[in-house]
């Protein structure tokens, strides 16, 4: 290519000097391509920053929405604490272990911790390095003096020696008197939790960092030795300065060798986090220079064409330029959806719509590809419990309107934890993505099967003119299908399943919630389980009563 650069060059200077003309003519067009690369660069660079922008903004709704959910776990099961139970600790520990929904969101531990701040009431898994008081643990002193849940600071689990957060949540009585309280501790680099900031990266040679402005420490790095580390002094890092100064949004900032950077920071609330996105300026606009220089070149190219032909070539060239300028704006500003440029019959012009179109396309991959993480499930390939809300608050909205109803059920696997036990966690894997199989042959295609984690499942049933006779067939369908033994690897493995239903038609979808719905399915099923399992239950009011 450079010899092919050279040739067009050397053939176009001996025309150039040929006459005054030739040198009018690349002034002319050499301002006419600073004007259209001008208003190109600066339309494509905003473009970008308000990419890196929203991909930031996406990883941190992500995170949020993680946080939030172990959150509403915990505070869903101190809702249901048996306060009856806090002087009987054999069966406040088999209590504790049985809610196994909540226990693959805390891996590390789930603790009961008493007012004084003692040795826990129960715990799972039990582990001799717990310590004996936890009077000291910012978690604790946070929920004992406000009552409410509390996100501690990051901190190096002393179980596993790797970076960790614990979530607490009081348990109140009926007079709002604290009894105790709930603790989990899970890992920042649990599958499923903070794994887009490790797995992914904004952009080439870029890097997120989540820091915690309250504490001054590193949440998670790509560095794993920063994890839970303190935040670098005032003035080591410029970028990290700018962040706990409670400046958000996308700027170009030098970094401590000077060099710029194009900086992302977005909150993370529910955390009281920052997620900074961080790459190289140079980097991060290259695409942009790529097609700057390459629209330069093609306007170097072109003037070759023969002096008489000025003029034309002139208005010829300032046409197709202006279209893809005007294009690109109109995109950049919001008035024309984001969708490839039109690729013009013209060398220079098809060149730089094609490298725009290029990146779009880079871009939107991406995009896409983090949608798909953050609403599927990455085992099973089901939707998860992000995507099932999002469509059952839709199908709430659309029964209010036609009259219809809708059907909840949740699956909670009998007898799974002893094929992890006994086979390993990649035999359990395998099973669970027969079972989301056989869940699917169970239902209409309208209606969506879902994978909360770990063994529990969730059915919608929608557009049902008698939901709960439809609940009843599908449970029981769901029921006889797990209950044919499955075959991996020449192994013949047994599992069941309790399901629990809940309800709601056309006239009550205004006083009922998504997240109400699933609470009332997930009571149902432990009704379930406490029928002897492999059945199926009906959320009625009582029903929290009768587990409670």
């Amino acid at each position: 290519m450079n010899s092919y650069f050279k040739l067009r060059v050397r053939g176009s200077l001996r025309g150039l000097i040929a006459t005054v003309a030739g040198l009018l003519f690349l002034v002319g067009i050499s301002l006419i391509t600073l004007f259209v690369t001008r208003t190109l660069h600066d339309d494509m660079h905003e473009l970008l920053t308000q990419q890196q922008l929203m991909n930031a903004s996406y990883v941190a709704r992500d995170i949020d929405g993680k946080v939030k959910l172990r959150l509403d776990s915990l505070a869903r099961v101190a809702s249901n604490f048996p306060l009856d139970l806090i002087a009987r600790s054999a069966d406040l520990q088999h209590w504790l272990e049985d809610r196994r929904a909540i226990h693959t969101l805390f891996p590390t531990g789930l603790m009961i911790i008493p007012v004084d701040g003692s040795e826990t009431l129960a715990e799972t898994p039990r582990l001799k390095t717990r310590p004996k008081s936890f009077v000291d643990r910012d978690w604790f002193v946070g929920v004992k003096s406000t009552l409410k849940p509390f996100v501690s600071k990051p901190l190096i689990a002393r179980s596993t020696n790797e970076p960790a957060l614990v979530i607490a949540v009081p348990v109140l009585d009926k007079r709002n008197r604290l009894m105790a309280i709930l603790a989990g501790v899970t890992p920042l680099e649990t599958p499923g939790f903070l794994d887009l900031i490790k797995g992914a990266t904004p952009g080439q040679q870029g890097r997120y960092q989540l820091i915690s402005p309250r504490h001054k420490l590193f949440v998670l790095t790509p560095d794993v030795t920063l994890s839970a580390a303190t935040l670098p002094s005032l003035g080591q890092d410029p970028v990290i300065d700018m962040a706990l100064q409670g400046k958000t949004g996308a700027h170009l900032a030098k970094n401590v060798a000077g060099e710029s950077e194009l900086v992302v920071i977005v909150p993370v609330h529910q955390a009281g986090w920052l997620l900074l996105a961080r790459q190289p300026s140079k980097l991060a606009f290259e695409p942009v220079t790529h097609t700057v220089q390459n629209t330069i070149l093609i306007t170097v190219l072109l003037s070759i064409p023969l002096i008489g032909l000025l003029l034309l070539a002139v208005s010829w060239l300032l046409n197709p330029f202006a279209k893809l300028a005007r294009q690109l704006r109109n995109m950049a500003e919001g008035t024309e959806p984001m969708k490839p440029v039109t690729v013009l019959p013209i060398e220079e012009v098809a060149d730089v719509a094609n490298s725009f179109n290029r990146l779009q396309a880079r871009l939107l991959q991406q995009e896409r590809r983090l949608a798909d993480m953050a609403h599927h499930d990455g085992l099973t390939g089901l939707p998860n419990r992000i995507a099932i809300n999002d469509r059952l608050e839709s199908e709430l909205l659309r029964i209010r309107r036609s009259g219809a109803g809708l059907a909840l059920l949740f699956l909670d696997l009998d007898g799974f934890k002893p094929v992890n036990d006994q086979y390993g966690h990649q035999v359990g894997d395998r099973l669970l993505i027969e079972i989301a199989h056989r869940l699917q042959t169970c239902v209409r295609n309208v209606d969506m099967v879902a994978r909360l984690g770990g063994d529990e499942f969730l059915i919608l049933l929608s557009d049902s003119e008698v939901p709960l006779e439809a609940a009843k067939r599908v449970s029981q369908q769901c029921i006889d299908a797990l209950g044919t033994p499955f075959v991996i690897d020449g192994l013949q493995i047994s599992v069941g399943v309790s399901v629990g239903i809940s309800v709601v038609l056309g006239a009550d979808s205004n006083i009922v919630t998504a997240t109400q719905l699933v609470s009332f399915a997930d009571v149902a099923m432990y009704q379930a389980k406490g029928n002897g399992r492999g059945c199926y239950a009906i959320y009625t009011p009582s029903s929290s009563e009768e587990l409670n």
